[in-house]
Formats: C-alpha cells, sequence, structure tokens
C-alpha cells in the first residue's frame, strides 16, 4: 500500500492497527545520499570512526521514502499475513516555528541508482508525508500556543515605524466609540513586522474587546462579546492541536513503532536505524555507547537479516551472497522446503506479483519474509527432538483405540498406555466361572483391506452383486488368559498399518498449526539486538553490552 500526503491521516488509523496486532515489523528506507567523505572508508577504520561517519552522514542526508511491513502468523493455515506499507516522507515546510534551514544534502551516485529504480521524485516533493522531530515539535507547539493564547513576547517599535503605529491605535480607538460605525476595520501592513504591531497594540489595549485576524494584506480587527471570545478561544485550540498533529505527520508512525515494544527488522538495519533515528527522534549522541543506548530505548528488541544469516548455526554452508537480493535466493532453495509461506493482505497486492527492488516498502516486505524463512529453519534445526515423529496416533477414548493421520506421539508409549487401559479393565471386571472344556478362541477378524483409487473407481462402475444374509453366530467371551494373545494380534495389525504408503482414516477437523518459531527461544534471543557493522572492522554491534 503507497502512502502520501493525500491519504496518510485516512489510513494512519489502520496503519496503527497493523502495527499493534502483528507480531513483528520490518522496515527498510531509501536516503538523499550515504557517504559525506567516501574516500576515507578503510578497512582498519575503528568502530569510533565509523559512527562519526554514520553519524554526519545521517544528519546531512535526508530518508525520503521508508518501507514498513507486518507480519501476524495465521493459524488457521500456518502461513504469514504480511501488510506492507511504502511511504514517501519530506519535511515540515512550516516557516517561522522550525529550529532549523531544511537544507539537506544529495549525493549524485545516490540520486542516479534511485533514477534508476523508478524512484518518483516528483511525488516525494509534491506528495510525501511531512513530519517533525520531538525537539522541533516542541518549539512549535510552544510557539503556536503563545499566540493562540495573545502571549507573544512584545517587540520594540523602531522610529520608522513609531508615527505610524500612534496613527493606528488612533485610528482604532475612534472606530470602537463610534456607534455609527461598521463591526469591523481593517489596517493596512506592509510588512510581517507591522502585522506584528499591530497585533500587539491590540492585545495591549482591547484584550477582550477587540479580535484581529490576520488576512491578505491587511489586519481585519472587529468587536466581540465575552461568550464569542471563549468560542473562540475553543475553536483556536482545536485548530492549534490539529496543526500539530498534522505537522507531526510521520514521526506518530515512529512514536506508535517504540510504543509497541515489538521486534523491529531489518537488513543491515544499523545505517537505517541511524537516518531514522536523526530524522524523527533526535540529533544522534557523539558516542558509539550513546547511540547504542539510543537505539535500544527507541526499540528494545532489533534483529538485522544480515547478521543472523553470517552467525546461525543452520544457516552455515549453505551457498549465497549477504545482499538482500542473495538472501532472498537463498531461502528459496530446496533447503527452506515445508517453511511457512507468506502471504499478502487483500489489501495490499502491490507486490504479489511485481518485482520493485529498492522500493522502501518491498525492500521491507521481502527483509520480513527472509527472516521468517531463516528462523523457521533455525528452529527446525536447533530444537531437541524427544521422540521421533509417527505417522499414526493412537488415543484411548473408553477403551476405544483412534486412529489419527499425521501424529507426533510416540507409537509404543500410545501402545503401553492401551495395554494399561485393558490391563484395568481386565482386572475391575469380576472373574468368568472356569469352563467345563477347554474353550475355542475366537476368530480374528481380518483387517479392512485398503483400495487404491483405480480399485475405488472400478467397483463402483462394476455392477452391485446381491447382498448375502449372514446370520452370526454368538462368539463365547474371551478368557482372561487370552488378553496377551490378542494384544499382541492387535500390536500385528497396528504394525503392519503404520508402514503401509497412506492412510485413509481422515479427520474432518484438522489441527490447528502452531508457530514455526517463539522469539523467546534461546536461539533466537542470542541472535536479537546484534546488528552487523560494515564500517568498522569489528564486524558487529552489540546493543546491550558494552
Amino acid at each position: 500500500m503507497e502512502i502520501v500526503r493525500e491519504n496518510f491521516q485516512r489510513e494512519l488509523p489502520y496503519i496503527k492497527e497493523a502495527i499493534n496486532e502483528c507480531e513483528f515489523i520490518a522496515i527498510d528506507a531509501e536516503f538523499s545520499g550515504l557517504h559525506t567523505e567516501p574516500n576515507r572508508r578503510t578497512q582498519n577504520t575503528t568502530l569510533e570512526e565509523g559512527y562519526e561517519d554514520l553519524r554526519k552522514s545521517a544528519s546531512k542526508f535526508l530518508t525520503i521514502q521508508i518501507g514498513i511491513s507486518t507480519f501476524k502468523f495465521d493459524p488457521s493455515n500456518g502461513s504469514y499475513l504480511a501488510k506492507p506499507f511504502n511511504v514517501f516522507v519530506f519535511p515540515t515546510t512550516l516557516t517561522g516555528y522550525s529550529p532549523q534551514g531544511r537544507c539537506f544534502l544529495t549525493e549524485a551516485s545516490s540520486l542516479d541508482f534511485l533514477a534508476k529504480n523508478r524512484f518518483d521524485f516528483n511525488k516525494w516533493v509534491y506528495q510525501g508525508v511531512h513530519y517533525m522531530k520531538k525537539d522541533e515539535e516542541e518549539i512549535y507547539t510552544r510557539e503556536r500556543t503563545k499566540a493562540v493564547n495573545n502571549e507573544m513576547d512584545n517587540i520594540a517599535v523602531d522610529a520608522a515605524n513609531t508615527s505610524w503605529i500612534h496613527e493606528v491605535i488612533q485610528r482604532i480607538g475612534e472606530w470602537k466609540d463610534s456607534k455609527n460605525a461598521l463591526n469591523f476595520i481593517n489596517i493596512q501592513t506592509n510588512n510581517a513586522y507591522q502585522r506584528r504591531l499591530v497585533y500587539q497594540e491590540v492585545r495591549r489595549h482591547w484584550p477582550t474587546e477587540l479580535n484581529a485576524r490576520g488576512q491578505a494584506g491587511h489586519i481585519n480587527i472587529t468587536k466581540i462579546t465575552e461568550k464569542e471570545l471563549g468560542i473562540q478561544q475553543q475553536q483556536r485550540q482545536a485548530d492549534l492541536q490539529r496543526d500539530i498533529e498534522s505537522s507531526r505527520g510521520f514521526r506518530e508512525v515512529i512514536d506508535i513503532l517504540s510504543a509497541c515494544k515489538k521486534p523491529i527488522v531489518g537488513h543491515n538495519i544499523v545505517v537505517d536505524l541511524a537516518y531514522i533515528l536523526a530524522q524523527f527522534v533526535g540529533t544522534l549522541p557523539p558516542t558509539v555507547e550513546g547511540y547504542k543506548r539510543m537505539i535500544h530505548k527507541t526499540f528494545p528488541t532489533v534483529m538485522d537479516t544480515k547478521y543472523v544469516s553470517y552467525t546461525a548455526n543452520a544457516l552455515k554452508g549453505l551457498a549465497f551472497d549477504s545482499s538482500l537480493g542473495g538472501l532472498e535466493n537463498m531461502v528459496g532453495t530446496i533447503n527452506f522446503m515445508g517453511c511457512p509461506r507468506i502471504i499478502p493482505h487483500y489489501r495490499h497486492q502491490r507486490y504479489l506479483s511485481r518485482d520493485l527492488s529498492h522500493e522502501a516498502g518491498y525492500d521491507a516486505y521481502i527483509t520480513g519474509s527472509i527472516m521468517i524463512r531463516m528462523l523457521a529453519l533455525i528452529a527446525k534445526n536447533e530444537v531437541i527432538v524427544s521422540a521421533p515423529l509417527n505417522k499414526l496416533e493412537f488415543e484411548i477414548n473408553n477403551g476405544k483405540t483412534e486412529k489419527r493421520p499425521n501424529s507426533s506421539k510416540d507409537s509404543k508409549a500410545s501402545k503401553a498406555h492401551k495395554r494399561n487401559a485393558k490391563s484395568k479393565k481386565v482386572a475391575a471386571s469380576p472373574p468368568p466361572p472356569a469352563p467345563v472344556a477347554a474353550p475355542i478362541p475366537a476368530p480374528v477378524p481380518a483387517a479392512p483391506k485398503k483400495f487404491s483409487y483405480a480399485d475405488i473407481v472400478h467397483r463402483q462402475r462394476a455392477p452391485a452383486a446381491p447382498a448375502a444374509v449372514v446370520v452370526p453366530a454368538p462368539v463365547p467371551p474371551a478368557p482372561v488368559v487370552a488378553v496377551e494373545e490378542k494384544e499382541e494380534e492387535e500390536e500385528m495389525e497396528e504394525s503392519e498399518s503404520s508402514e503401509s504408503d497412506y492412510d485413509y482414516i481422515q479427520e474432518s477437523d484438522f489441527p490447528v498449526h502452531e508457530k514455526p518459531f517463539s522469539w523467546e527461544s534461546p536461539f533466537i534471543t542470542t541472535l536479537q539486538n546484534v546488528l552487523h557493522w560494515g564500517r568498522s572492522s569489528h564486524g558487529c554491534i552489540n546493543l546491550v553490552s558494552s
């Protein structure tokens, strides 16, 4: 789903719902540039030097597109439901309240790369979702609140405008006291300084009697009652709150991601996090340790597909390169057969049949899909199975044996369970009377023959033979001594049926699928909060250790 300025406020509740109900979120970003000093990096760059380069780049270049993809496990079919969002972001262009001049750098190679991958620069500028950092929002809110409440600081009147402002005050006073005057008066102004002086003098002389509002080229002043003044103040407060929310823009999504405390997944995510934090949260700290604390405070659980692919034992030995495309090819090989499918939500079909590589939303969707399949394979290889998996499941229900397909219970344990149940039943029943002659054991009925699909079709087409009426002979009760012999024969039948190729006994309701992995599993928690670090010789950065 593409998110631009036009539909952002409308889709914001849906984005929030998707984040709150999901299991984890994958992110990706595109930038206006990457390196302020491209030739400085060497193989012997220290961690501090690499971070300093990253900090400078993140503070001077812009994040121009952000991809967010949520993933939720569906137990009905064992797949993951994905909701990818592709968002164009552009800085808020408000003037007078922003603490900085919104200047940013671009890198020629980055713009060339984006253009070759069909990036829409016009949509970015004209339709990019606005945003402000937290410190900018605080300044903006403080200044706007002062203006709404008529609490702006007074400014000095210069010599060039002294006589002009005196004439304005006199003119407003005469109009106010006149009984035949209109309900309003317009004061012509030539610049913002003169408009500020008019607001200031009206607020100082007639705070509860007159109301001044800026218009094109003039200030409109009207008479107002206390009741009208109260209603107007309420409306101004509502407008102020709406303006603040609109100016906050996409940063509200970042706040939701931080508040939900769910795992954040990315590919080589240490760079994406630096740009996102610098642009939407605040200035990056000067040290690596401060940067680690800032990441961990904003996003408590972070996972890097690049680090996982390098580190996990289950993935070692698989031929692949560490790029996002290389990992995508890797998880599509036969080694990952049986791993969960990823299905886009019906409102998010943009990436279902099209390869839109290097679009942030698509890359986030692919990143999350790769992580799911890698963790599923890791869980499959790392989990210790206490007993081998069997095809049939035996359950004892009221003394009857049921066979069910696709079982994971041990057949020997189930047989022992059945023998114990039968022993208890025999022991509880009263002993039969002693037979006069040696009893003849009842014949054991043969197991029902299983037919192939061709046999079944042939029998359906053949004419049915007349059914013979068989009168069953009375079966004498089996003595206690024949129980073990009967159990052995039943065990042989069960052994033969378990060795057959297919069991036609099916259940009407299939069992609910279990999650292929858990984020709290020890072999997954060891892969969390460690990020691949390509700008230094250290190789990785651990967010929770010093």
